[in-house]
């Protein structure tokens, strides 16, 4: 199936390849207010059939995935496959700077919702980071209502209507405006904007608070503090200029990316890939932050 756009009565459904097999990806972007809070809601059936598991690389931003198959979801620690965690068949992954690793027959048939950094704040009654670096049983934060969003997704009648039913949900579950802090708002743009984003205390002045309140906010709205934000958002925009590209100076996109040098970079993109540059780059496959271990 060739990548590109369907165009329904009510939405665009956005179709991807997948090199790897007979695979379906599509994504939708769905319609304001929510798109100012979801990057995008993914629907995605046939799992890779090279490998048997998966690293999954941070981006900083909170997700919820629904397992459509009868199997439920497992969560491998990343330094060690022997030791996991079971769900039950949606989880919420909460924001984080720690990869971890799944089974990939768990993408046999899943669909899920992809937040910005800080969009799943207005959802849940807890702040955000309470969730930081964790999964959570979806059926334990949204009790009844997680069970009967998978049967709908289940019954549905084509992916748009999937689509629809996770729009529904997310409009049916706010518990709070669909705004942040003013103060969080600028700062996450700032900070995705540039690699060279400033001090997290010059951004605190900038928005008049001091920087312990301004921590604690954006802490509790996105999910990590806005140091750790920062260095993931970096590790993604090093990620973005490596991937299945040849002949990089390494140096150079270090200096690039916002590091202080080549030693600098390797050390942060092994903390957080758990990969060196080089050995990401000979595993890495079309999806960016999936990465097979052979």
């Amino acid at each position: 199936m060739r990548s590109g756009h369907r165009y329904c009565a009510r939405r665009a459904i956005e179709i991807d390849p997948r090199a790897d097999g007979p695979m379906l990806h599509c994504k939708y972007i769905p319609q304001p207010p929510l798109s100012a809070f979801v990057t995008c809601l993914w629907y995605s059936e046939g799992a890779p059939n090279t490998h048997v598991k998966e690293r999954l690389l941070p981006n900083g931003e909170p997700a919820i995935i629904f397992n459509l198959r009868d199997d439920r979801i497992r969560i491998y620690e990343a330094q060690d496959v022997s030791r996991f965690s079971t769900y039950g068949h949606s989880v919420l992954s909460g924001a984080r700077v720690n990869c971890f690793v799944i089974d990939t027959c768990q993408q046999e048939r899943v669909a899920g919702i992809q937040f910005r950094p800080g969009g799943a704040f207005p959802f849940f009654r807890m702040p955000a980071s309470e969730t930081e670096g964790a999964s959570f049983d979806l059926n334990d934060l949204w009790q009844m209502l997680a069970g009967q969003i998978r049967e709908q997704l289940l019954a549905a009648h084509g992916i748009e209507e999937m689509f629809a039913v996770l729009e529904r949900c997310l409009l049916d579950q706010l518990v709070r405006p669909l705004e942040l802090h003013p103060a969080v708002s600028y700062a996450i743009k700032r900070f995705r904007s540039s690699s060279h984003a400033g001090r997290v205390a010059e951004v605190a002045d900038c928005v008049g608070l001091s920087a312990r309140r301004f921590i604690q906010l954006f802490h509790q709205q996105v999910g990590l503090t806005p140091k750790a934000f920062c260095r993931v958002r970096r590790f993604q925009r090093a990620l973005h200029s490596v991937h299945r590209k040849r002949g990089i100076d390494w140096a150079q996109l270090a200096v690039d990316c916002g590091y202080y040098d080549e030693a600098h970079f390797i050390h942060d993109f092994q903390a957080f890939s758990g990969f060196t540059p080089g050995t990401y780059l000979a595993l890495a496959t079309e999806h960016l932050n999936h990465v097979p271990l052979v």
